[in-house]
């Protein structure tokens, strides 16, 4: 471990290798943390979007639509609020939302699957 490695474990916490990594609570089988994985992932591709597309519908309005070009960020929202509602902020975010909670489950669930296959 170098010097830096010392100081950010020691000031917080910090492990910057792989072989640092540890889970504090037993593992069950690889599948059952696969499944609770998936279901990790699900919720948090679905909250990324949900949090993060309106930011997504503003900055898009404000680079291709007509009348949004010269706002800044809060003129747009407010503008797009006072115009479309709430829905206006989350038009077409079905896509983003499924394909997200997707990748996510999966990426989690697969991670955490052959991370205690591996460790077993």
């Amino acid at each position: 471990a170098t010097h830096v490695h010392t100081v950010l474990e020691a000031s917080f916490g910090l492990h910057l290798f792989p072989g640092d990594m540890t889970h504090s609570e037993t593992r069950t089988s690889w599948w059952k943390e696969g499944m609770i994985g998936f279901g990790v992932g699900v919720l948090y591709g679905t909250t990324s979007v949900l949090v993060g597309h309106p930011f997504d519908t503003i900055k898009t309005k404000m680079q291709a639509q007509t009348g949004f070009e010269r706002m800044n960020m809060v003129t747009a929202f407010r503008t797009t609020l006072k115009r479309e509602g709430i829905r206006g902020l989350y038009r077409g975010c079905i896509p983003p939302l499924c394909g997200s909670g997707i990748y996510r489950s999966v990426q989690f669930a697969a991670f955490e699957a052959v991370y205690t296959y591996l460790d077993n």
